[in-house]
């Protein structure tokens, strides 16, 4: 971590908020997108036949079109977000070394590959409809699905990054509690389940099952929305820890003081 001096807070800190609002601004368009104008919340079932399949494109390919634009546009957001994090997480403890902000920013990045990738299968299933034979519909969309579950590993190593950095934070009142530590480890170790995803056509391991999508996905969402609001919340934290480090005196007064006056106000 470098606290570049020369800089001041506002501009060592700018985009720092705006990239953290990227999160839900992400998870809400991609919900929309990708979930709802896409008939992916829930997903065409597994089992459905090829001619089940081949009938869903052709009856609705306009609006999975906008829906797969939708989501790569979107999609993308997920990236800033990721930055946001690892600016939080270089000062964790910024006097050891930086695997696992480091980690999280790669893996974070990469995540972006299977979100984005995903949703060109199914554009172009919606693309030609009419010109492609059911078989070929079904392959595109199964392509996808099996694109955005099985690539999971890439997105759990960020989610236990975090954990593990946040559990090593020193301060009496960490950045990422507990709590929320071990929920990104436990969320994002539990992406293992979609390895069974392949080997089932129905129930609750198939791509449409309780398990290996409303729970895993549902998890991951509330995993964005966490990590999102204490990363939020550390950024003004991190503000005055930096102006005392490097002596920026008004800006830490004014931190001691407005910490003093929630105080007395506490009381």
């Amino acid at each position: 971590m470098n606290p570049m001096p020369h800089l001041s807070n506002d501009e060592y800190f700018k985009y720092w908020r705006a990239c953290c609002a990227m999160g839900p601004l992400f998870l809400a368009c991609f919900l929309f997108f990708w979930g709802y104008l896409g008939s992916n919340v829930p997903p065409i079932p597994a089992d459905w036949t090829a001619d089940e399949a081949a009938a869903h494109f052709r009856e609705n390919y306009n609006s999975t079109r906008a829906a797969m634009a939708g989501a790569m546009l979107f999609g993308v957001l997920y990236l800033p977000w990721t930055l946001s994090i690892t600016k939080v997480m270089e000062w964790i403890n910024p006097n050891t070394n930086d695997m696992m902000s480091k980690l999280q920013m790669w893996g974070g990045g990469l995540t972006v590959v299977p979100l984005v990738t995903s949703s060109v299968f199914w554009l172009t299933a919606a693309y030609r409809p009419e010109a492609l034979p059911p078989w070929m519909l079904q392959m595109l969309y199964d392509q996808g699905w099996l694109l955005i579950d099985m690539f999971y590993a890439i997105t759990t190593i960020p989610m236990v990054a975090i954990g593990v950095a946040g559990l090593t934070d020193q301060r009496a009142q960490r950045l990422f509690p507990r709590w929320a530590c071990w929920f990104s480890i436990w969320a994002g170790v539990s992406f293992l389940f979609e390895l069974l995803m392949p080997f089932f056509k129905t129930g609750l391991f198939a791509r449409q099952g309780w398990l290996n999508f409303w729970v895993e996905f549902l998890v991951w969402f509330f995993y964005i929305l966490i990590i999102s609001y204490y990363v939020w919340k550390a950024i003004p934290r991190l503000r005055q820890e930096r102006a005392e480090m490097l002596g920026l005196k008004s800006e830490a007064v004014a931190g001691s003081e407005k910490a003093s006056t929630g105080f007395a106000a506490a009381k």
